[in-house]
């Protein structure tokens, strides 16, 4: 009996959500059909501000749950997103399948993510009333160069922006020209040594003196969201941030 006990307890844990939160849909205002998970602090506390969370390629909204934790508990709300041609959105809105495009790194595809972080960011504010001042992007890999193009073409009015391995030019979204209209939005460029030639002591030259912070770790293989749990503290570090940086 006491097996049979230990066997079930055993399935229910394995049978509960990796990721909790609420389950959300929206569209882009192309059209194509979006799908994010929601997270709130216990209770709601109200700081009543948000984080969109973006990807990196190939890579799915359940990456960010580490950072989600730490930052629902520091009273932030989270939207972490499945970008078109991932997970839940990987239909566009006539159900052609995005995969494909994602697999064949077509730039196109990559170049209109942007309207996936003006969705999130439109969402919360619309279902919520967080206003634009409470909200900051967070970006891993590709998801950095969504964010900060999303920010500096002035699709999205977010107020602090967290990127994780920054390129400067992942598949085919050219960064370091976009980058030239940045409108001073507070910045936190995190990167390992070994990558940082990649985009994040370019972005980060390009942008001295324009709300731009750089935080390089002596870690290997720590791309984007493979920092957590390789890199001791980074989510708090994240978080503090934002906090030191969004709004009041």
């Amino acid at each position: 009996m006491k097996n049979f006990l230990f066997i079930c307890l055993v399935f229910c844990l394995a049978a509960q959500p990796l990721f909790a939160g609420e389950r959300v849909s929206m569209r882009a205002s192309d059209g194509h059909p979006l799908v994010g998970t929601l997270s709130r602090p216990e209770g709601y506390k109200a700081l009543h501000a948000g984080v969109v969370l973006l990807p990196m390629y190939r890579h799915t909204r359940e990456s960010w749950q580490p950072l989600v934790q730490v930052l629902n508990r520091a009273g932030f709300t989270t939207l972490a997103m499945d970008m078109r041609g991932h997970g839940e959105s990987r239909y566009d809105a006539n159900g052609g399948d995005d995969e494909r495009r994602v697999l064949d790194r077509d730039s196109t595809l990559f170049n209109a993510m942007y309207l996936d972080a003006a969705a999130a960011t439109a969402w919360l504010g619309k279902n919520l009333s967080i206003k634009a001042e409470r909200i900051a992007l967070v970006g891993a890999s590709v998801g950095c160069s969504v964010a900060l193009q999303a920010v500096a073409t002035g699709s999205v009015r977010a107020y602090a922006v967290v990127v994780m391995t920054p390129g400067s030019n992942y598949l085919g979204v050219p960064t370091m020209e976009q980058i030239t209209s940045w409108p001073g939005t507070p910045l936190l460029i995190l990167s390992s040594e070994e990558e940082k030639e990649r985009g994040a002591e370019q972005i980060y030259a390009a942008l001295l003196g324009k709300g731009a912070q750089l935080r390089l770790f002596q870690q290997t293989s720590i791309h984007g969201t493979n920092m957590f749990g390789r890199v001791v503290g980074v989510e708090e570090l994240i978080s503090t941030w934002l906090h030191q940086n969004l709004k009041k």
